[in-house]
């Protein structure tokens, strides 16, 4: 069937007279048993349920909580869960509302988006807090199950087989060189960009809005000639407009047209302000 398939009018009839009180599978299979064989076409129930919200048609049934719909949840659950909810993770709170409302009432997973949906904050961030001590803290692996683990356990001066020396350089996951520079710290402080290390050398430390950009666009080529200091809204231009080329010179116009745009924009911008 056309996904641009017009709806006989007998069809449309029966589903604006039928739609308030039925569940949008029965609907499906009334017009299924009824219209099929006549027309030649397997309804859906995303075929019906698209032609409802197309319509504006609401069947009353259970749907959530939007205006119009019958709750899938008993009344006061609301207020029972607001009132409970903070310092409590969803499993607990599902586990109560089903203790006070019936077993099988909401699922931990229904839960989250119930929260979700009603801006219900427990105030716990799924973090460790500060002094947190855990569950299993001073006791010891019971025999058999450190016989399971002991095989993948890290031993004491284990060196990983990624492990990488000083001096030894990598990519990151966008394709920057960067250089191992030191074995502690973050990793921000143990590897170096290698293309702004070479421009810092030359020219000193990067001021604070703008970036070291390749001329040829290619990100091994760490040449200082190859390097140019530009601001990041420079940069944005000439990702927006395709002015970066594999040829410096090129680029280095690219960069002159990308100034010039920018500057005769603001221009537009402050004649605009001063009409106004």
């Amino acid at each position: 069937m056309s996904k641009f398939w017009k709806y006989p009018d007998e069809i449309a009839d029966y589903i604006r007279e039928h739609v308030v009180g039925a569940t949008t599978k029965e609907l499906t299979d009334q017009l299924n048993a009824l219209y099929s064989e006549k027309y030649g076409v397997t309804f859906t129930a995303g075929m019906i349920k698209s032609y409802k919200t197309n319509h504006r048609l609401k069947s009353g049934t259970r749907c959530g909580t939007k205006p119009g719909c019958s709750s899938k949840y008993p009344a006061g659950m609301l207020d029972y869960v607001k009132s409970i909810a903070q310092g409590r993770s969803s499993q607990e709170i599902t586990d109560m509302v089903n203790a006070k409302y019936g077993k099988g009432t909401i699922t931990v997973e229904r839960m989250k988006s119930y929260k979700k949906n009603h801006n219900i904050n427990t105030g716990l961030t799924g973090q460790f807090e500060k002094g947190h001590k855990p569950a299993n803290k001073g006791k010891k692996m019971r025999p058999e199950v450190y016989a399971k683990c002991a095989q993948t356990m890290f031993k004491k001066g284990h060196v990983p087989l990624n492990h990488m020396n000083v001096g030894e350089y990598t990519h990151t996951t966008d394709g920057y060189l960067i250089q191992k520079v030191q074995e502690n710290g973050t990793q921000s402080e143990r590897f170096k960009f290698v293309h702004r290390a070479v421009w810092e050398e030359h020219n000193g430390p990067v001021p604070e809005g703008k970036m070291v950009s390749f001329l040829d666009g290619n990100k091994d080529n760490c040449d200082i000639d190859n390097l140019v200091l530009i601001d990041n809204e420079i940069n944005l231009e000439l990702n927006r407009k395709k002015l970066r080329q594999q040829e410096a010179e090129l680029t280095r116009t690219g960069i002159n047209t990308a100034k010039l745009s920018i500057a005769i924009r603001k221009a537009k911008q402050r004649r605009k302000k001063e009409i106004t």
